[in-house]
């Protein structure tokens, strides 16, 4: 062999030698030596079965400095992290799954190196490639580095908010295994291509970590089509996951699959949030449906009947049928069948429904509370009531006819099978069947209730299905906090009202009165429902209902779906009178105007306070202030353009503003600031936080008291109160002086205009929690993601 060709053998063994037998690298040996090599196997599209290529030579590196050069890992040399976005993008499967596994060793070593690299947009940006290979081992390892990197939280987020997560998503889609196993029949895991099912098992967790990692607003990102077909496959899964907990498969599963089932819920919930659901019925729809084919219809029923007097609504049984809205729902509870097959289409495939705070705005704080219990099976008397109310004739006296339950209180139904046979055998024994959440349960629902709740101008409007047998009496007698539209589905049932002698309405979750059994009987308004029929009861009315309808052809069962409108606290009148309060009382800060001083702090937004618990005291004796707002009602769409449309639109605003002239002229004339103050003064020296709870709703109103250096927390306004009552203590006739004169200012120049937009725009707010809620519950029941 000639010179030249002992000259290339010699130089092909030393570079075997820097690959395989150089010193353990340090940063600058590392950039001495194998930064070269690394890079020239970074910049080489082709690939090359030689043993002395760069990309085998990068590989042979890459495996050293996981194998021998643990001070390497910590911290990565900046030039190999610099490198790593071209390695993890290689053409060689060697290298993109060695660089997966060096930045998953780099973050098992060292949190804050994860989080640095998880951070880094190139790397994140290489993993998302490697995440679209067609080699399964490389695959294998950027799922484990995107688990490494996510030990922390701030990793997490990172590579959630990254390239990396949509490209999951799309993986998780794509996968073969992960298709076939959520459209088998079998739950048991696979004994079968166990590589295949140890992939799926990996795509699966990495998708669920990123998921739930991930900031709401960023999944609402995500394309409407794809996040479906993930909600689809994952839902599946999901099903299959949930017989596990006692099943002997549960252990071969546990060692493959990590994510728990709760955390798999948690991602169909979170991903749902965006999801824009079909608006079918539209408004319009409903409100013709409801109240008739014209605005007048609704705008007669606002002001002869809302919140004032019961009204039936007959239709004509040879028409019903033409009601697109009464057949919608017909057919989503199965109705043209037996009684048995109604209650397996109304509880097959049900999940429990956590209650929301009422004034909770952030979805991701309800996520945070309920933990590990989104998906759960339901539970009695948050989802489910079975029960009956004896004849009262079977009484030893008629004012004690109280419910009899067929389940204890907190009883959660795990064995969803065996639950269905005890309320059919529940039901044939005369009790009465109460779902409560159908909003959350049926799509269809949902798209009337938000119907109705842009109808009324409320956050959102609840609904319940209540199915009896025949000659039989569920619910005991009873009034409501909230107004209620009954809509007879099924069969027919006999209505009592009976009249309501107190002016103030009740408030929603404030305590029930007991009814005290003197009701007089005769005075009841009785109607019987027949199928199509509709009857609204506003809260506070006292009534009942049973199957036994004498003098029908048919005793048979019943089922109707009540629609509550739940009128909350900021959106009753009282709730308008404080928004237009804050609005006002912020200019007035920001115009630097004092009624009081307060040692220098805000005093227009302390000398609101005092008219905020002024007001609340008004509301307790005067009922206007209960009553429901609507100047954020939609009547009609904005199509609906006609000369007749807009007059009653304009009839129904001109309504909303008489109010609120009444409500502010009763505000001059009968507030008490004196009351005010004394009851602050006692809450302040007694330290009782509870005494202003009620206001804490008024934190989602923008305040702009940065300027003048001073906010108030509504939460806890007690500390705020000191100084006032320090202030009144000095001297009480000046500062009542002050604060009647601010009360008489907001009540002569506040804006009626401001208010509308501040009570819309926390409407929205409100709205939005609650959709994204409704969302996620309909997703848990399969009718997010259209999915079977």
């Amino acid at each position: 062999m000639d010179r030249s060709g002992k000259m290339r053998k010699r130089k092909k063994r030393g570079d075997e030698r820097a690959a395989a037998g150089a010193p353990s690298p340090s940063s600058a040996s590392f950039d001495l030596h194998f930064f070269p090599v690394l890079l020239a196997a970074a910049r080489t599209t082709r690939q090359s079965s030689s043993s002395c290529s760069p990309a085998a030579l990068a590989a042979r590196l890459l495996r050293r400095v996981l194998s021998h050069s643990p001070q390497t890992l910590s911290p990565l040399p900046a030039s190999l992290v610099a490198l790593l976005p071209l390695l993890l993008s290689s053409s060689c499967s060697s290298v993109a799954a060695l660089s997966c596994e060096v930045l998953g060793a780099a973050a098992l070593r060292s949190i804050e190196a994860g989080e640095t690299l998880a951070s880094h947009s190139g790397i994140a940006s290489g993993l998302a490639r490697t995440l679209g290979s067609r080699n399964q081992r490389v695959i294998e390892a950027a799922c484990n580095s995107i688990l490494d990197l996510s030990a922390s939280s701030v990793g997490r987020e990172r590579l959630a908010g990254s390239p990396v997560l949509p490209r999951t998503l799309h993986l998780f889609c794509q996968v073969e295994s992960v298709y076939g196993f959520a459209h088998s029949r079998s739950t048991e895991c696979p004994e079968r291509s166990t590589e295949a099912n140890k992939i799926m098992c990996l795509i699966i967790d990495t998708l669920v970590l990123l998921v739930n990692s991930c900031k709401i607003g960023n999944l609402q990102n995500v394309q409407q089509e794809l996040a479906r077909n993930v909600l689809s496959l994952l839902y599946k899964i999901w099903k299959k996951t949930q017989p596990l907990r006692s099943s002997t498969d549960c252990n071969k599963w546990k060692n493959k699959l990590q994510s728990k089932e709760y955390d798999i819920s948690k991602s169909i919930f979170r991903l749902s949030t965006g999801l824009a659901f079909p608006a079918w019925p539209e408004p319009d729809v409903v409100r013709k449906s409801v109240f008739g084919e014209t605005v007048s219809d609704f705008e007669t029923f606002v002001l002869a009947y809302w919140e004032k007097l019961p009204n039936l609504y007959r239709r004509k049984q040879a028409t019903k049928m033409d009601s697109l809205v009464f057949v919608a729902l017909h057919n989503a509870f199965n109705l043209g069948t037996t009684p048995d097959s109604i209650i397996e289409s109304l509880l097959q495939g049900l999940v429990s429904c956590p209650a929301i705070a009422s004034d909770e705005l952030d979805i991701n704080s309800f996520l945070h509370e309920v933990h590990d219990s989104l998906g759960d099976s339901v539970k009695y008397r948050q989802d489910i009531r079975v029960m009956r109310t004896r004849d009262p004739n079977d009484q030893t006296s008629r004012g004690c006819v109280t419910e009899e339950h067929f389940f204890d209180d907190g009883t959660v139904f795990t064995d969803e099978d065996a639950f269905i046979e005890k309320c059919k055998h529940a039901f044939k024994n005369g009790y009465s069947i109460a779902l409560r959440g159908m909003e959350f349960r049926s799509e269809k629902v949902a798209a009337i209730a938000s119907a109705l709740a842009d109808l009324f101008g409320q956050p959102s409007v609840g609904a319940n299905i209540y199915f009896s047998p025949a000659g039989s009496q569920g619910l005991a007698r009873h009034y409501d906090d909230h107004c209620v539209l009954v809509w007879q589905l099924l069969g027919s049932k006999k209505w009592t009202v009976w009249p309501n002698p107190k002016p103030l309405l009740p408030r929603l979750y404030e305590p029930f009165d007991p009814l005290d059994g003197n009701l007089d009987e005769s005075s009841g308004r009785v109607e019987v429902l027949h199928e199509g029929d509709m009857m609204y009861i506003p809260r506070g009315y006292v009534h009942e209902a049973r199957t036994d309808v004498s003098g029908s052809e048919v005793n048979d069962c019943s089922l109707h779906l009540t629609l509550a409108i739940e009128v909350e606290a900021p959106f009753e009148w009282e709730g308008f009178a404080h928004i237009a309060l804050h609005c006002w009382a912020e200019k007035q800060q920001l115009r630097g105007s004092q009624s009081v001083e307060f040692e220098g702090k805000a005093g227009a937004s302390l000398s609101a306070i005092v008219l905020h618990v002024a007001i609340r005291l008004l509301s307790d004796s005067e009922p206007v202030f209960r009553k429901a707002c609507m100047v954020a009602a939609k009547a009609a769409t904005s199509s609906s353009s006609c000369t007749s449309t807009t007059t009653h639109l304009e009839a129904l605003r001109s309504s909303q503003r008489s109010t609120f002239d009444e409500i502010l002229r009763k505000i001059d004339q009968s507030c008490s600031i004196k009351e005010a103050l004394e009851r602050i003064v006692s809450a302040v020296r007694e330290r009782d936080d509870g005494a202003f709870q009620w206001m804490s709703w008024l934190r989602h109103l923008p305040q702009q008291g940065t300027a003048a250096g001073y906010i108030i927390d509504f939460c806890n306004v007690l500390g705020a109160l000191e100084a006032l009552v320090e202030a009144f203590d000095s001297d009480p006739g000046q500062a009542l002086d002050g604060l009647t004169a601010f009360k008489s200012g907001f009540c002569r120049r506040v804006a009626y205009e401001d208010a509308c937009e501040a009570f819309g725009t926390l409407l929205e707010m409100y709205r939005m929690a609650r959709t994204q809620y409704m969302r996620g519950m309909l997703a848990l029941h399969g009718a997010g993601a259209h999915v079977s």
